[in-house]
């Protein structure tokens, strides 16, 4: 989802191809480093229908194929054979400010639509992985819970296809698919959830959000090598929100349910 700080739906974005490149350029199976630069466009808030350009840093560490963290977060495989596998996993939604404000924009959307509603903290999300692969696709699904923050309980599936072809002479990794994800009516509320009190405070008719469906839409990636440290990776997705995160009034009256995030990476790897 896209949030204050676009950081960790960013960087989840662009986990298919790159974790396939990490898989491939590892040496040793041993610990590998990568730092990100680059730039993406997204809603100002999830939810909106104005967009705005955000600076986007990250940093992964990763050891073979067994542990993974990052901006979006951190997972730990325990369990892996050749369709297979679990990682305990962990992470990180960056919350709303009621000013939107995104510390990394540098061509923003100034925007005054959150004032009156609750701030919804930095949230840490621990849970499970389940990956099932087949040829080259691949079935995931996630369910997290929020220790802090939101609280709400939020499930993420994916189905995705990957593969190569050459680019400027060299082999780039890609990935697509649709996704799925799904809230409780502790993350609806905090997203979604209009008060009385916030009504009176932000002009918003009053509105009561319950979990469900959260979102539906396609993904994409692309892993670019341009030499043994330096690669391009490109991200997007496409979502369509639904159920009441569609019908809140902070979509209806000032936003869309239709929200998208294109980004252009270049990647250091150690």
């Amino acid at each position: 989802m896209i949030n204050r700080i676009s950081i960790a739906l960013i960087a989840l974005v662009a986990l298919p191809a790159t974790q396939q490149a990490h898989a491939q350029i590892q040496k040793n199976n041993g610990w590998d480093v990568s730092f990100s630069a680059g730039a993406v466009v997204s809603p100002t808030y999830l939810g909106d229908d104005s967009y705005q350009v955000s600076a986007f840093p990250n940093v992964s560490v990763t050891y073979g194929e067994t542990f993974s963290f990052s901006l979006a977060g951190a997972e730990y495989t325990i369990f892996k054979n050749d369709v297979f596998r679990f990682a305990p996993i962990a992470r990180f939604n960056f919350g709303r400010d009621e000013d939107g404000a995104n510390p990394l924009c540098f061509v923003c959307t100034s925007t005054d639509e959150l004032i009156g509603l609750r701030e919804v903290d930095f949230t840490i999300e621990v849970g499970g992985m389940a990956e099932y692969s087949f040829g080259d696709f691949k079935a995931s699904l996630e369910i997290r819970q929020g220790v802090n923050g939101h609280e709400g309980l939020i499930g993420e599936a994916s189905l995705s296809y990957s593969g190569t072809r050459s680019i400027f002479g060299k082999s780039a990794l890609y990935s697509f698919g649709p996704t799925l994800s799904f809230a409780d009516n502790n993350y609806f509320d905090a997203f979604f959830s209009v008060s009385d009190a916030e009504s009176l405070a932000s002009g918003l008719t009053s509105f009561s959000a319950e979990g469900g469906l959260l979102s539906y839409g396609l993904q994409a990636s692309l892993f670019l090598p341009l030499n043994d440290q330096f690669s391009l990776v490109s991200f997007a997705e496409f979502e369509r929100l639904a159920g009441d995160a569609a019908n809140s009034s902070l979509v209806v009256e000032r936003g869309s349910p239709n929200q998208a995030l294109f980004g252009l990476a270049l990647n250091y790897s150690f």
